[in-house]
């Protein structure tokens, strides 16, 4: 017998004898098909099989992992995870509470909440189906507890009562943050730049940083963007104290002939004087009780590593101050990513970190290593707690030098826990609580997180 190829792009006529005898073209069509058949369905995956896949065509979906009861904070992205069995899934439907939910977070077998609010809080479940059926998960429940979120919060206070006051630079304001955890705005209107005094939202800041409280109870801001400090009354009346707006400057004075560049960080001691970090002008400067302003430390306009007396002490872009009851100033030195120290007879010296030296490292002195730290508070013991903020850590430094990382990994991100089980993003502002429920703990204002964070001596970190 012969068979007939067929021409390219053509096919065989199975009703056209192919030089057989007559009578046989039924009987080899036959045969030929007992042989064919096999081979077809082991091609489309018909055929016996010897073991059971779960992945085999004809099969309907089976989860085989559950989405889990999960809890998050405000503003924590928080994700919902299911993975399925079966033949190739057609549709994940995701529903909150029986209702369908559509949108980018749907991300097959994922949903996720970027930004989650408490009326985020439900039930959620998610119906898979392909060819062959459906099935429904289980309704795993979402619990988001609210904790305040703001902008940019880059510094915080507490006062005697436990409230904790935030510059939140982004906004242009100052929030007020009670015990209870209600948020009350101080002052400033919200995401309108400006240099207006007035009383609560009629006044206006540019880009709010450092906090601080002078012996009256005042809350005291560092008006970075204006070039200015500002004095905050409890009833949230603003007053501009020294430097003019928009009018950056080296010049001491008084008041507001004195001029500032970007100032930072603010510690106010026992008799009203205020220690500024003009961060641009690369200084350290003293306002005293009756506002007269003059540099304390550091060459105006000049960036340096040197240490000294301070009128030869050199500074890059100090940040956060610190002021030890001895008088011992203590100062993030951001541009250098190290900490440095004014003793009370007026010499500058290095506590910790290698100026000029970026990294993560704990040790002793110049053998530990820093990323740009902004923020800087003291502990009880006198040891000193250090937001390394493109770190993403909390720093101690013992009398000594030595530095520790209680809390944080070196990596982004938004996790509570303990240790290097934690994570912070670009964490800023630090005050030590000393009254209050959270008297003890340390408050860290974690920028790029856009919440506070409460951290324990030993490490512990939970959102506020």
């Amino acid at each position: 017998m012969s068979l007939e190829c067929p021409s390219p792009g053509g096919r065989l006529d199975p009703m056209r004898p192919l030089g057989a005898s007559p009578g046989q073209p039924a009987r080899m069509l036959r045969r030929s098909l007992s042989w064919l058949l096999p081979i077809l369905l082991l091609a489309l995956g018909l055929g016996c099989h010897g073991h059971s896949n779960p992945n085999a065509v004809g099969q309907p979906p089976s989860i085989t992992l559950q989405p889990l009861d999960t809890t998050t904070v405000t503003g924590r992205q928080v994700s919902l995870t299911i993975n399925v069995e079966g033949a190739p899934v057609i549709a994940y439907q995701w529903a909150k509470d029986g209702v369908q939910i559509f949108g980018s977070q749907v991300q097959g077998g994922t949903f996720t909440l970027y930004d989650p609010q408490p009326a985020d809080s439900g039930r959620y479940s998610v119906t898979v189906t392909n060819d062959y059926g459906s099935v429904t998960s289980y309704a795993a429940a979402l619990t988001v507890v609210p904790t305040p979120e703001f902008k940019a919060p880059v510094s915080v206070v507490s006062d005697a009562a436990g409230n904790l006051f935030i510059s939140d630079r982004d906004d242009q304001v100052i929030w007020q943050v009670s015990p209870s955890k209600q948020m009350t705005l101080l002052a400033g209107s919200r995401g309108v730049a400006g240099s207006a005094d007035g009383q609560g939202s009629g006044a206006q800041f540019r880009n709010p940083g450092g906090l601080a409280f002078d012996p009256n109870g005042n809350l005291l801001v560092a008006d970075t963007g204006n070039h200015t400090l500002r004095r905050v009354a409890m009833d949230g009346t603003v007053t501009t104290l020294a430097g003019a707006p928009g009018q950056p400057g080296t010049a001491n004075g008084v008041g507001t002939l004195a001029r500032f560049n970007g100032p930072s960080g603010l510690v106010a001691d026992a008799r009203g004087g205020l220690y500024i970090s003009d961060s641009r002008n690369h200084t350290i400067r003293f306002m005293a009780a009756d506002g007269t302003v003059s540099t304390y430390a550091g060459t105006p306009g000049v960036s340096g590593q040197g240490n000294g007396s301070t009128g030869s002490a050199q500074f890059d872009q100090p940040n956060g101050l610190a002021l030890g009851p001895d008088g011992t100033l203590y100062i993030a030195d951001y541009g250098n990513s190290c900490i440095r120290m004014i003793s009370p007879t007026a010499q500058v010296s290095t506590l910790a970190g290698l100026a000029g030296t970026v990294g993560y490292s704990d040790g002793t002195g110049t053998s530990a290593l820093f990323h740009q730290p902004v923020g800087i508070a003291l502990d009880i013991d006198l040891s000193v707690w250090v937001t390394d903020t493109y770190n993403h850590t909390i720093r101690r430094i013992t009398s000594d030098g030595t530095v520790t990382s209680p809390a944080g990994s070196g990596l982004a991100g938004n996790v509570d826990g303990s240790g290097v089980t934690a994570q912070f993003d670009l964490p800023c502002g630090i005050t030590r609580v000393n009254s209050g429920y959270l008297a003890g703990h340390f408050v860290v204002a974690d920028t790029a997180n856009r919440i506070l964070r409460v951290v324990g001596s030993d490490g512990t970190v939970t959102a506020l």
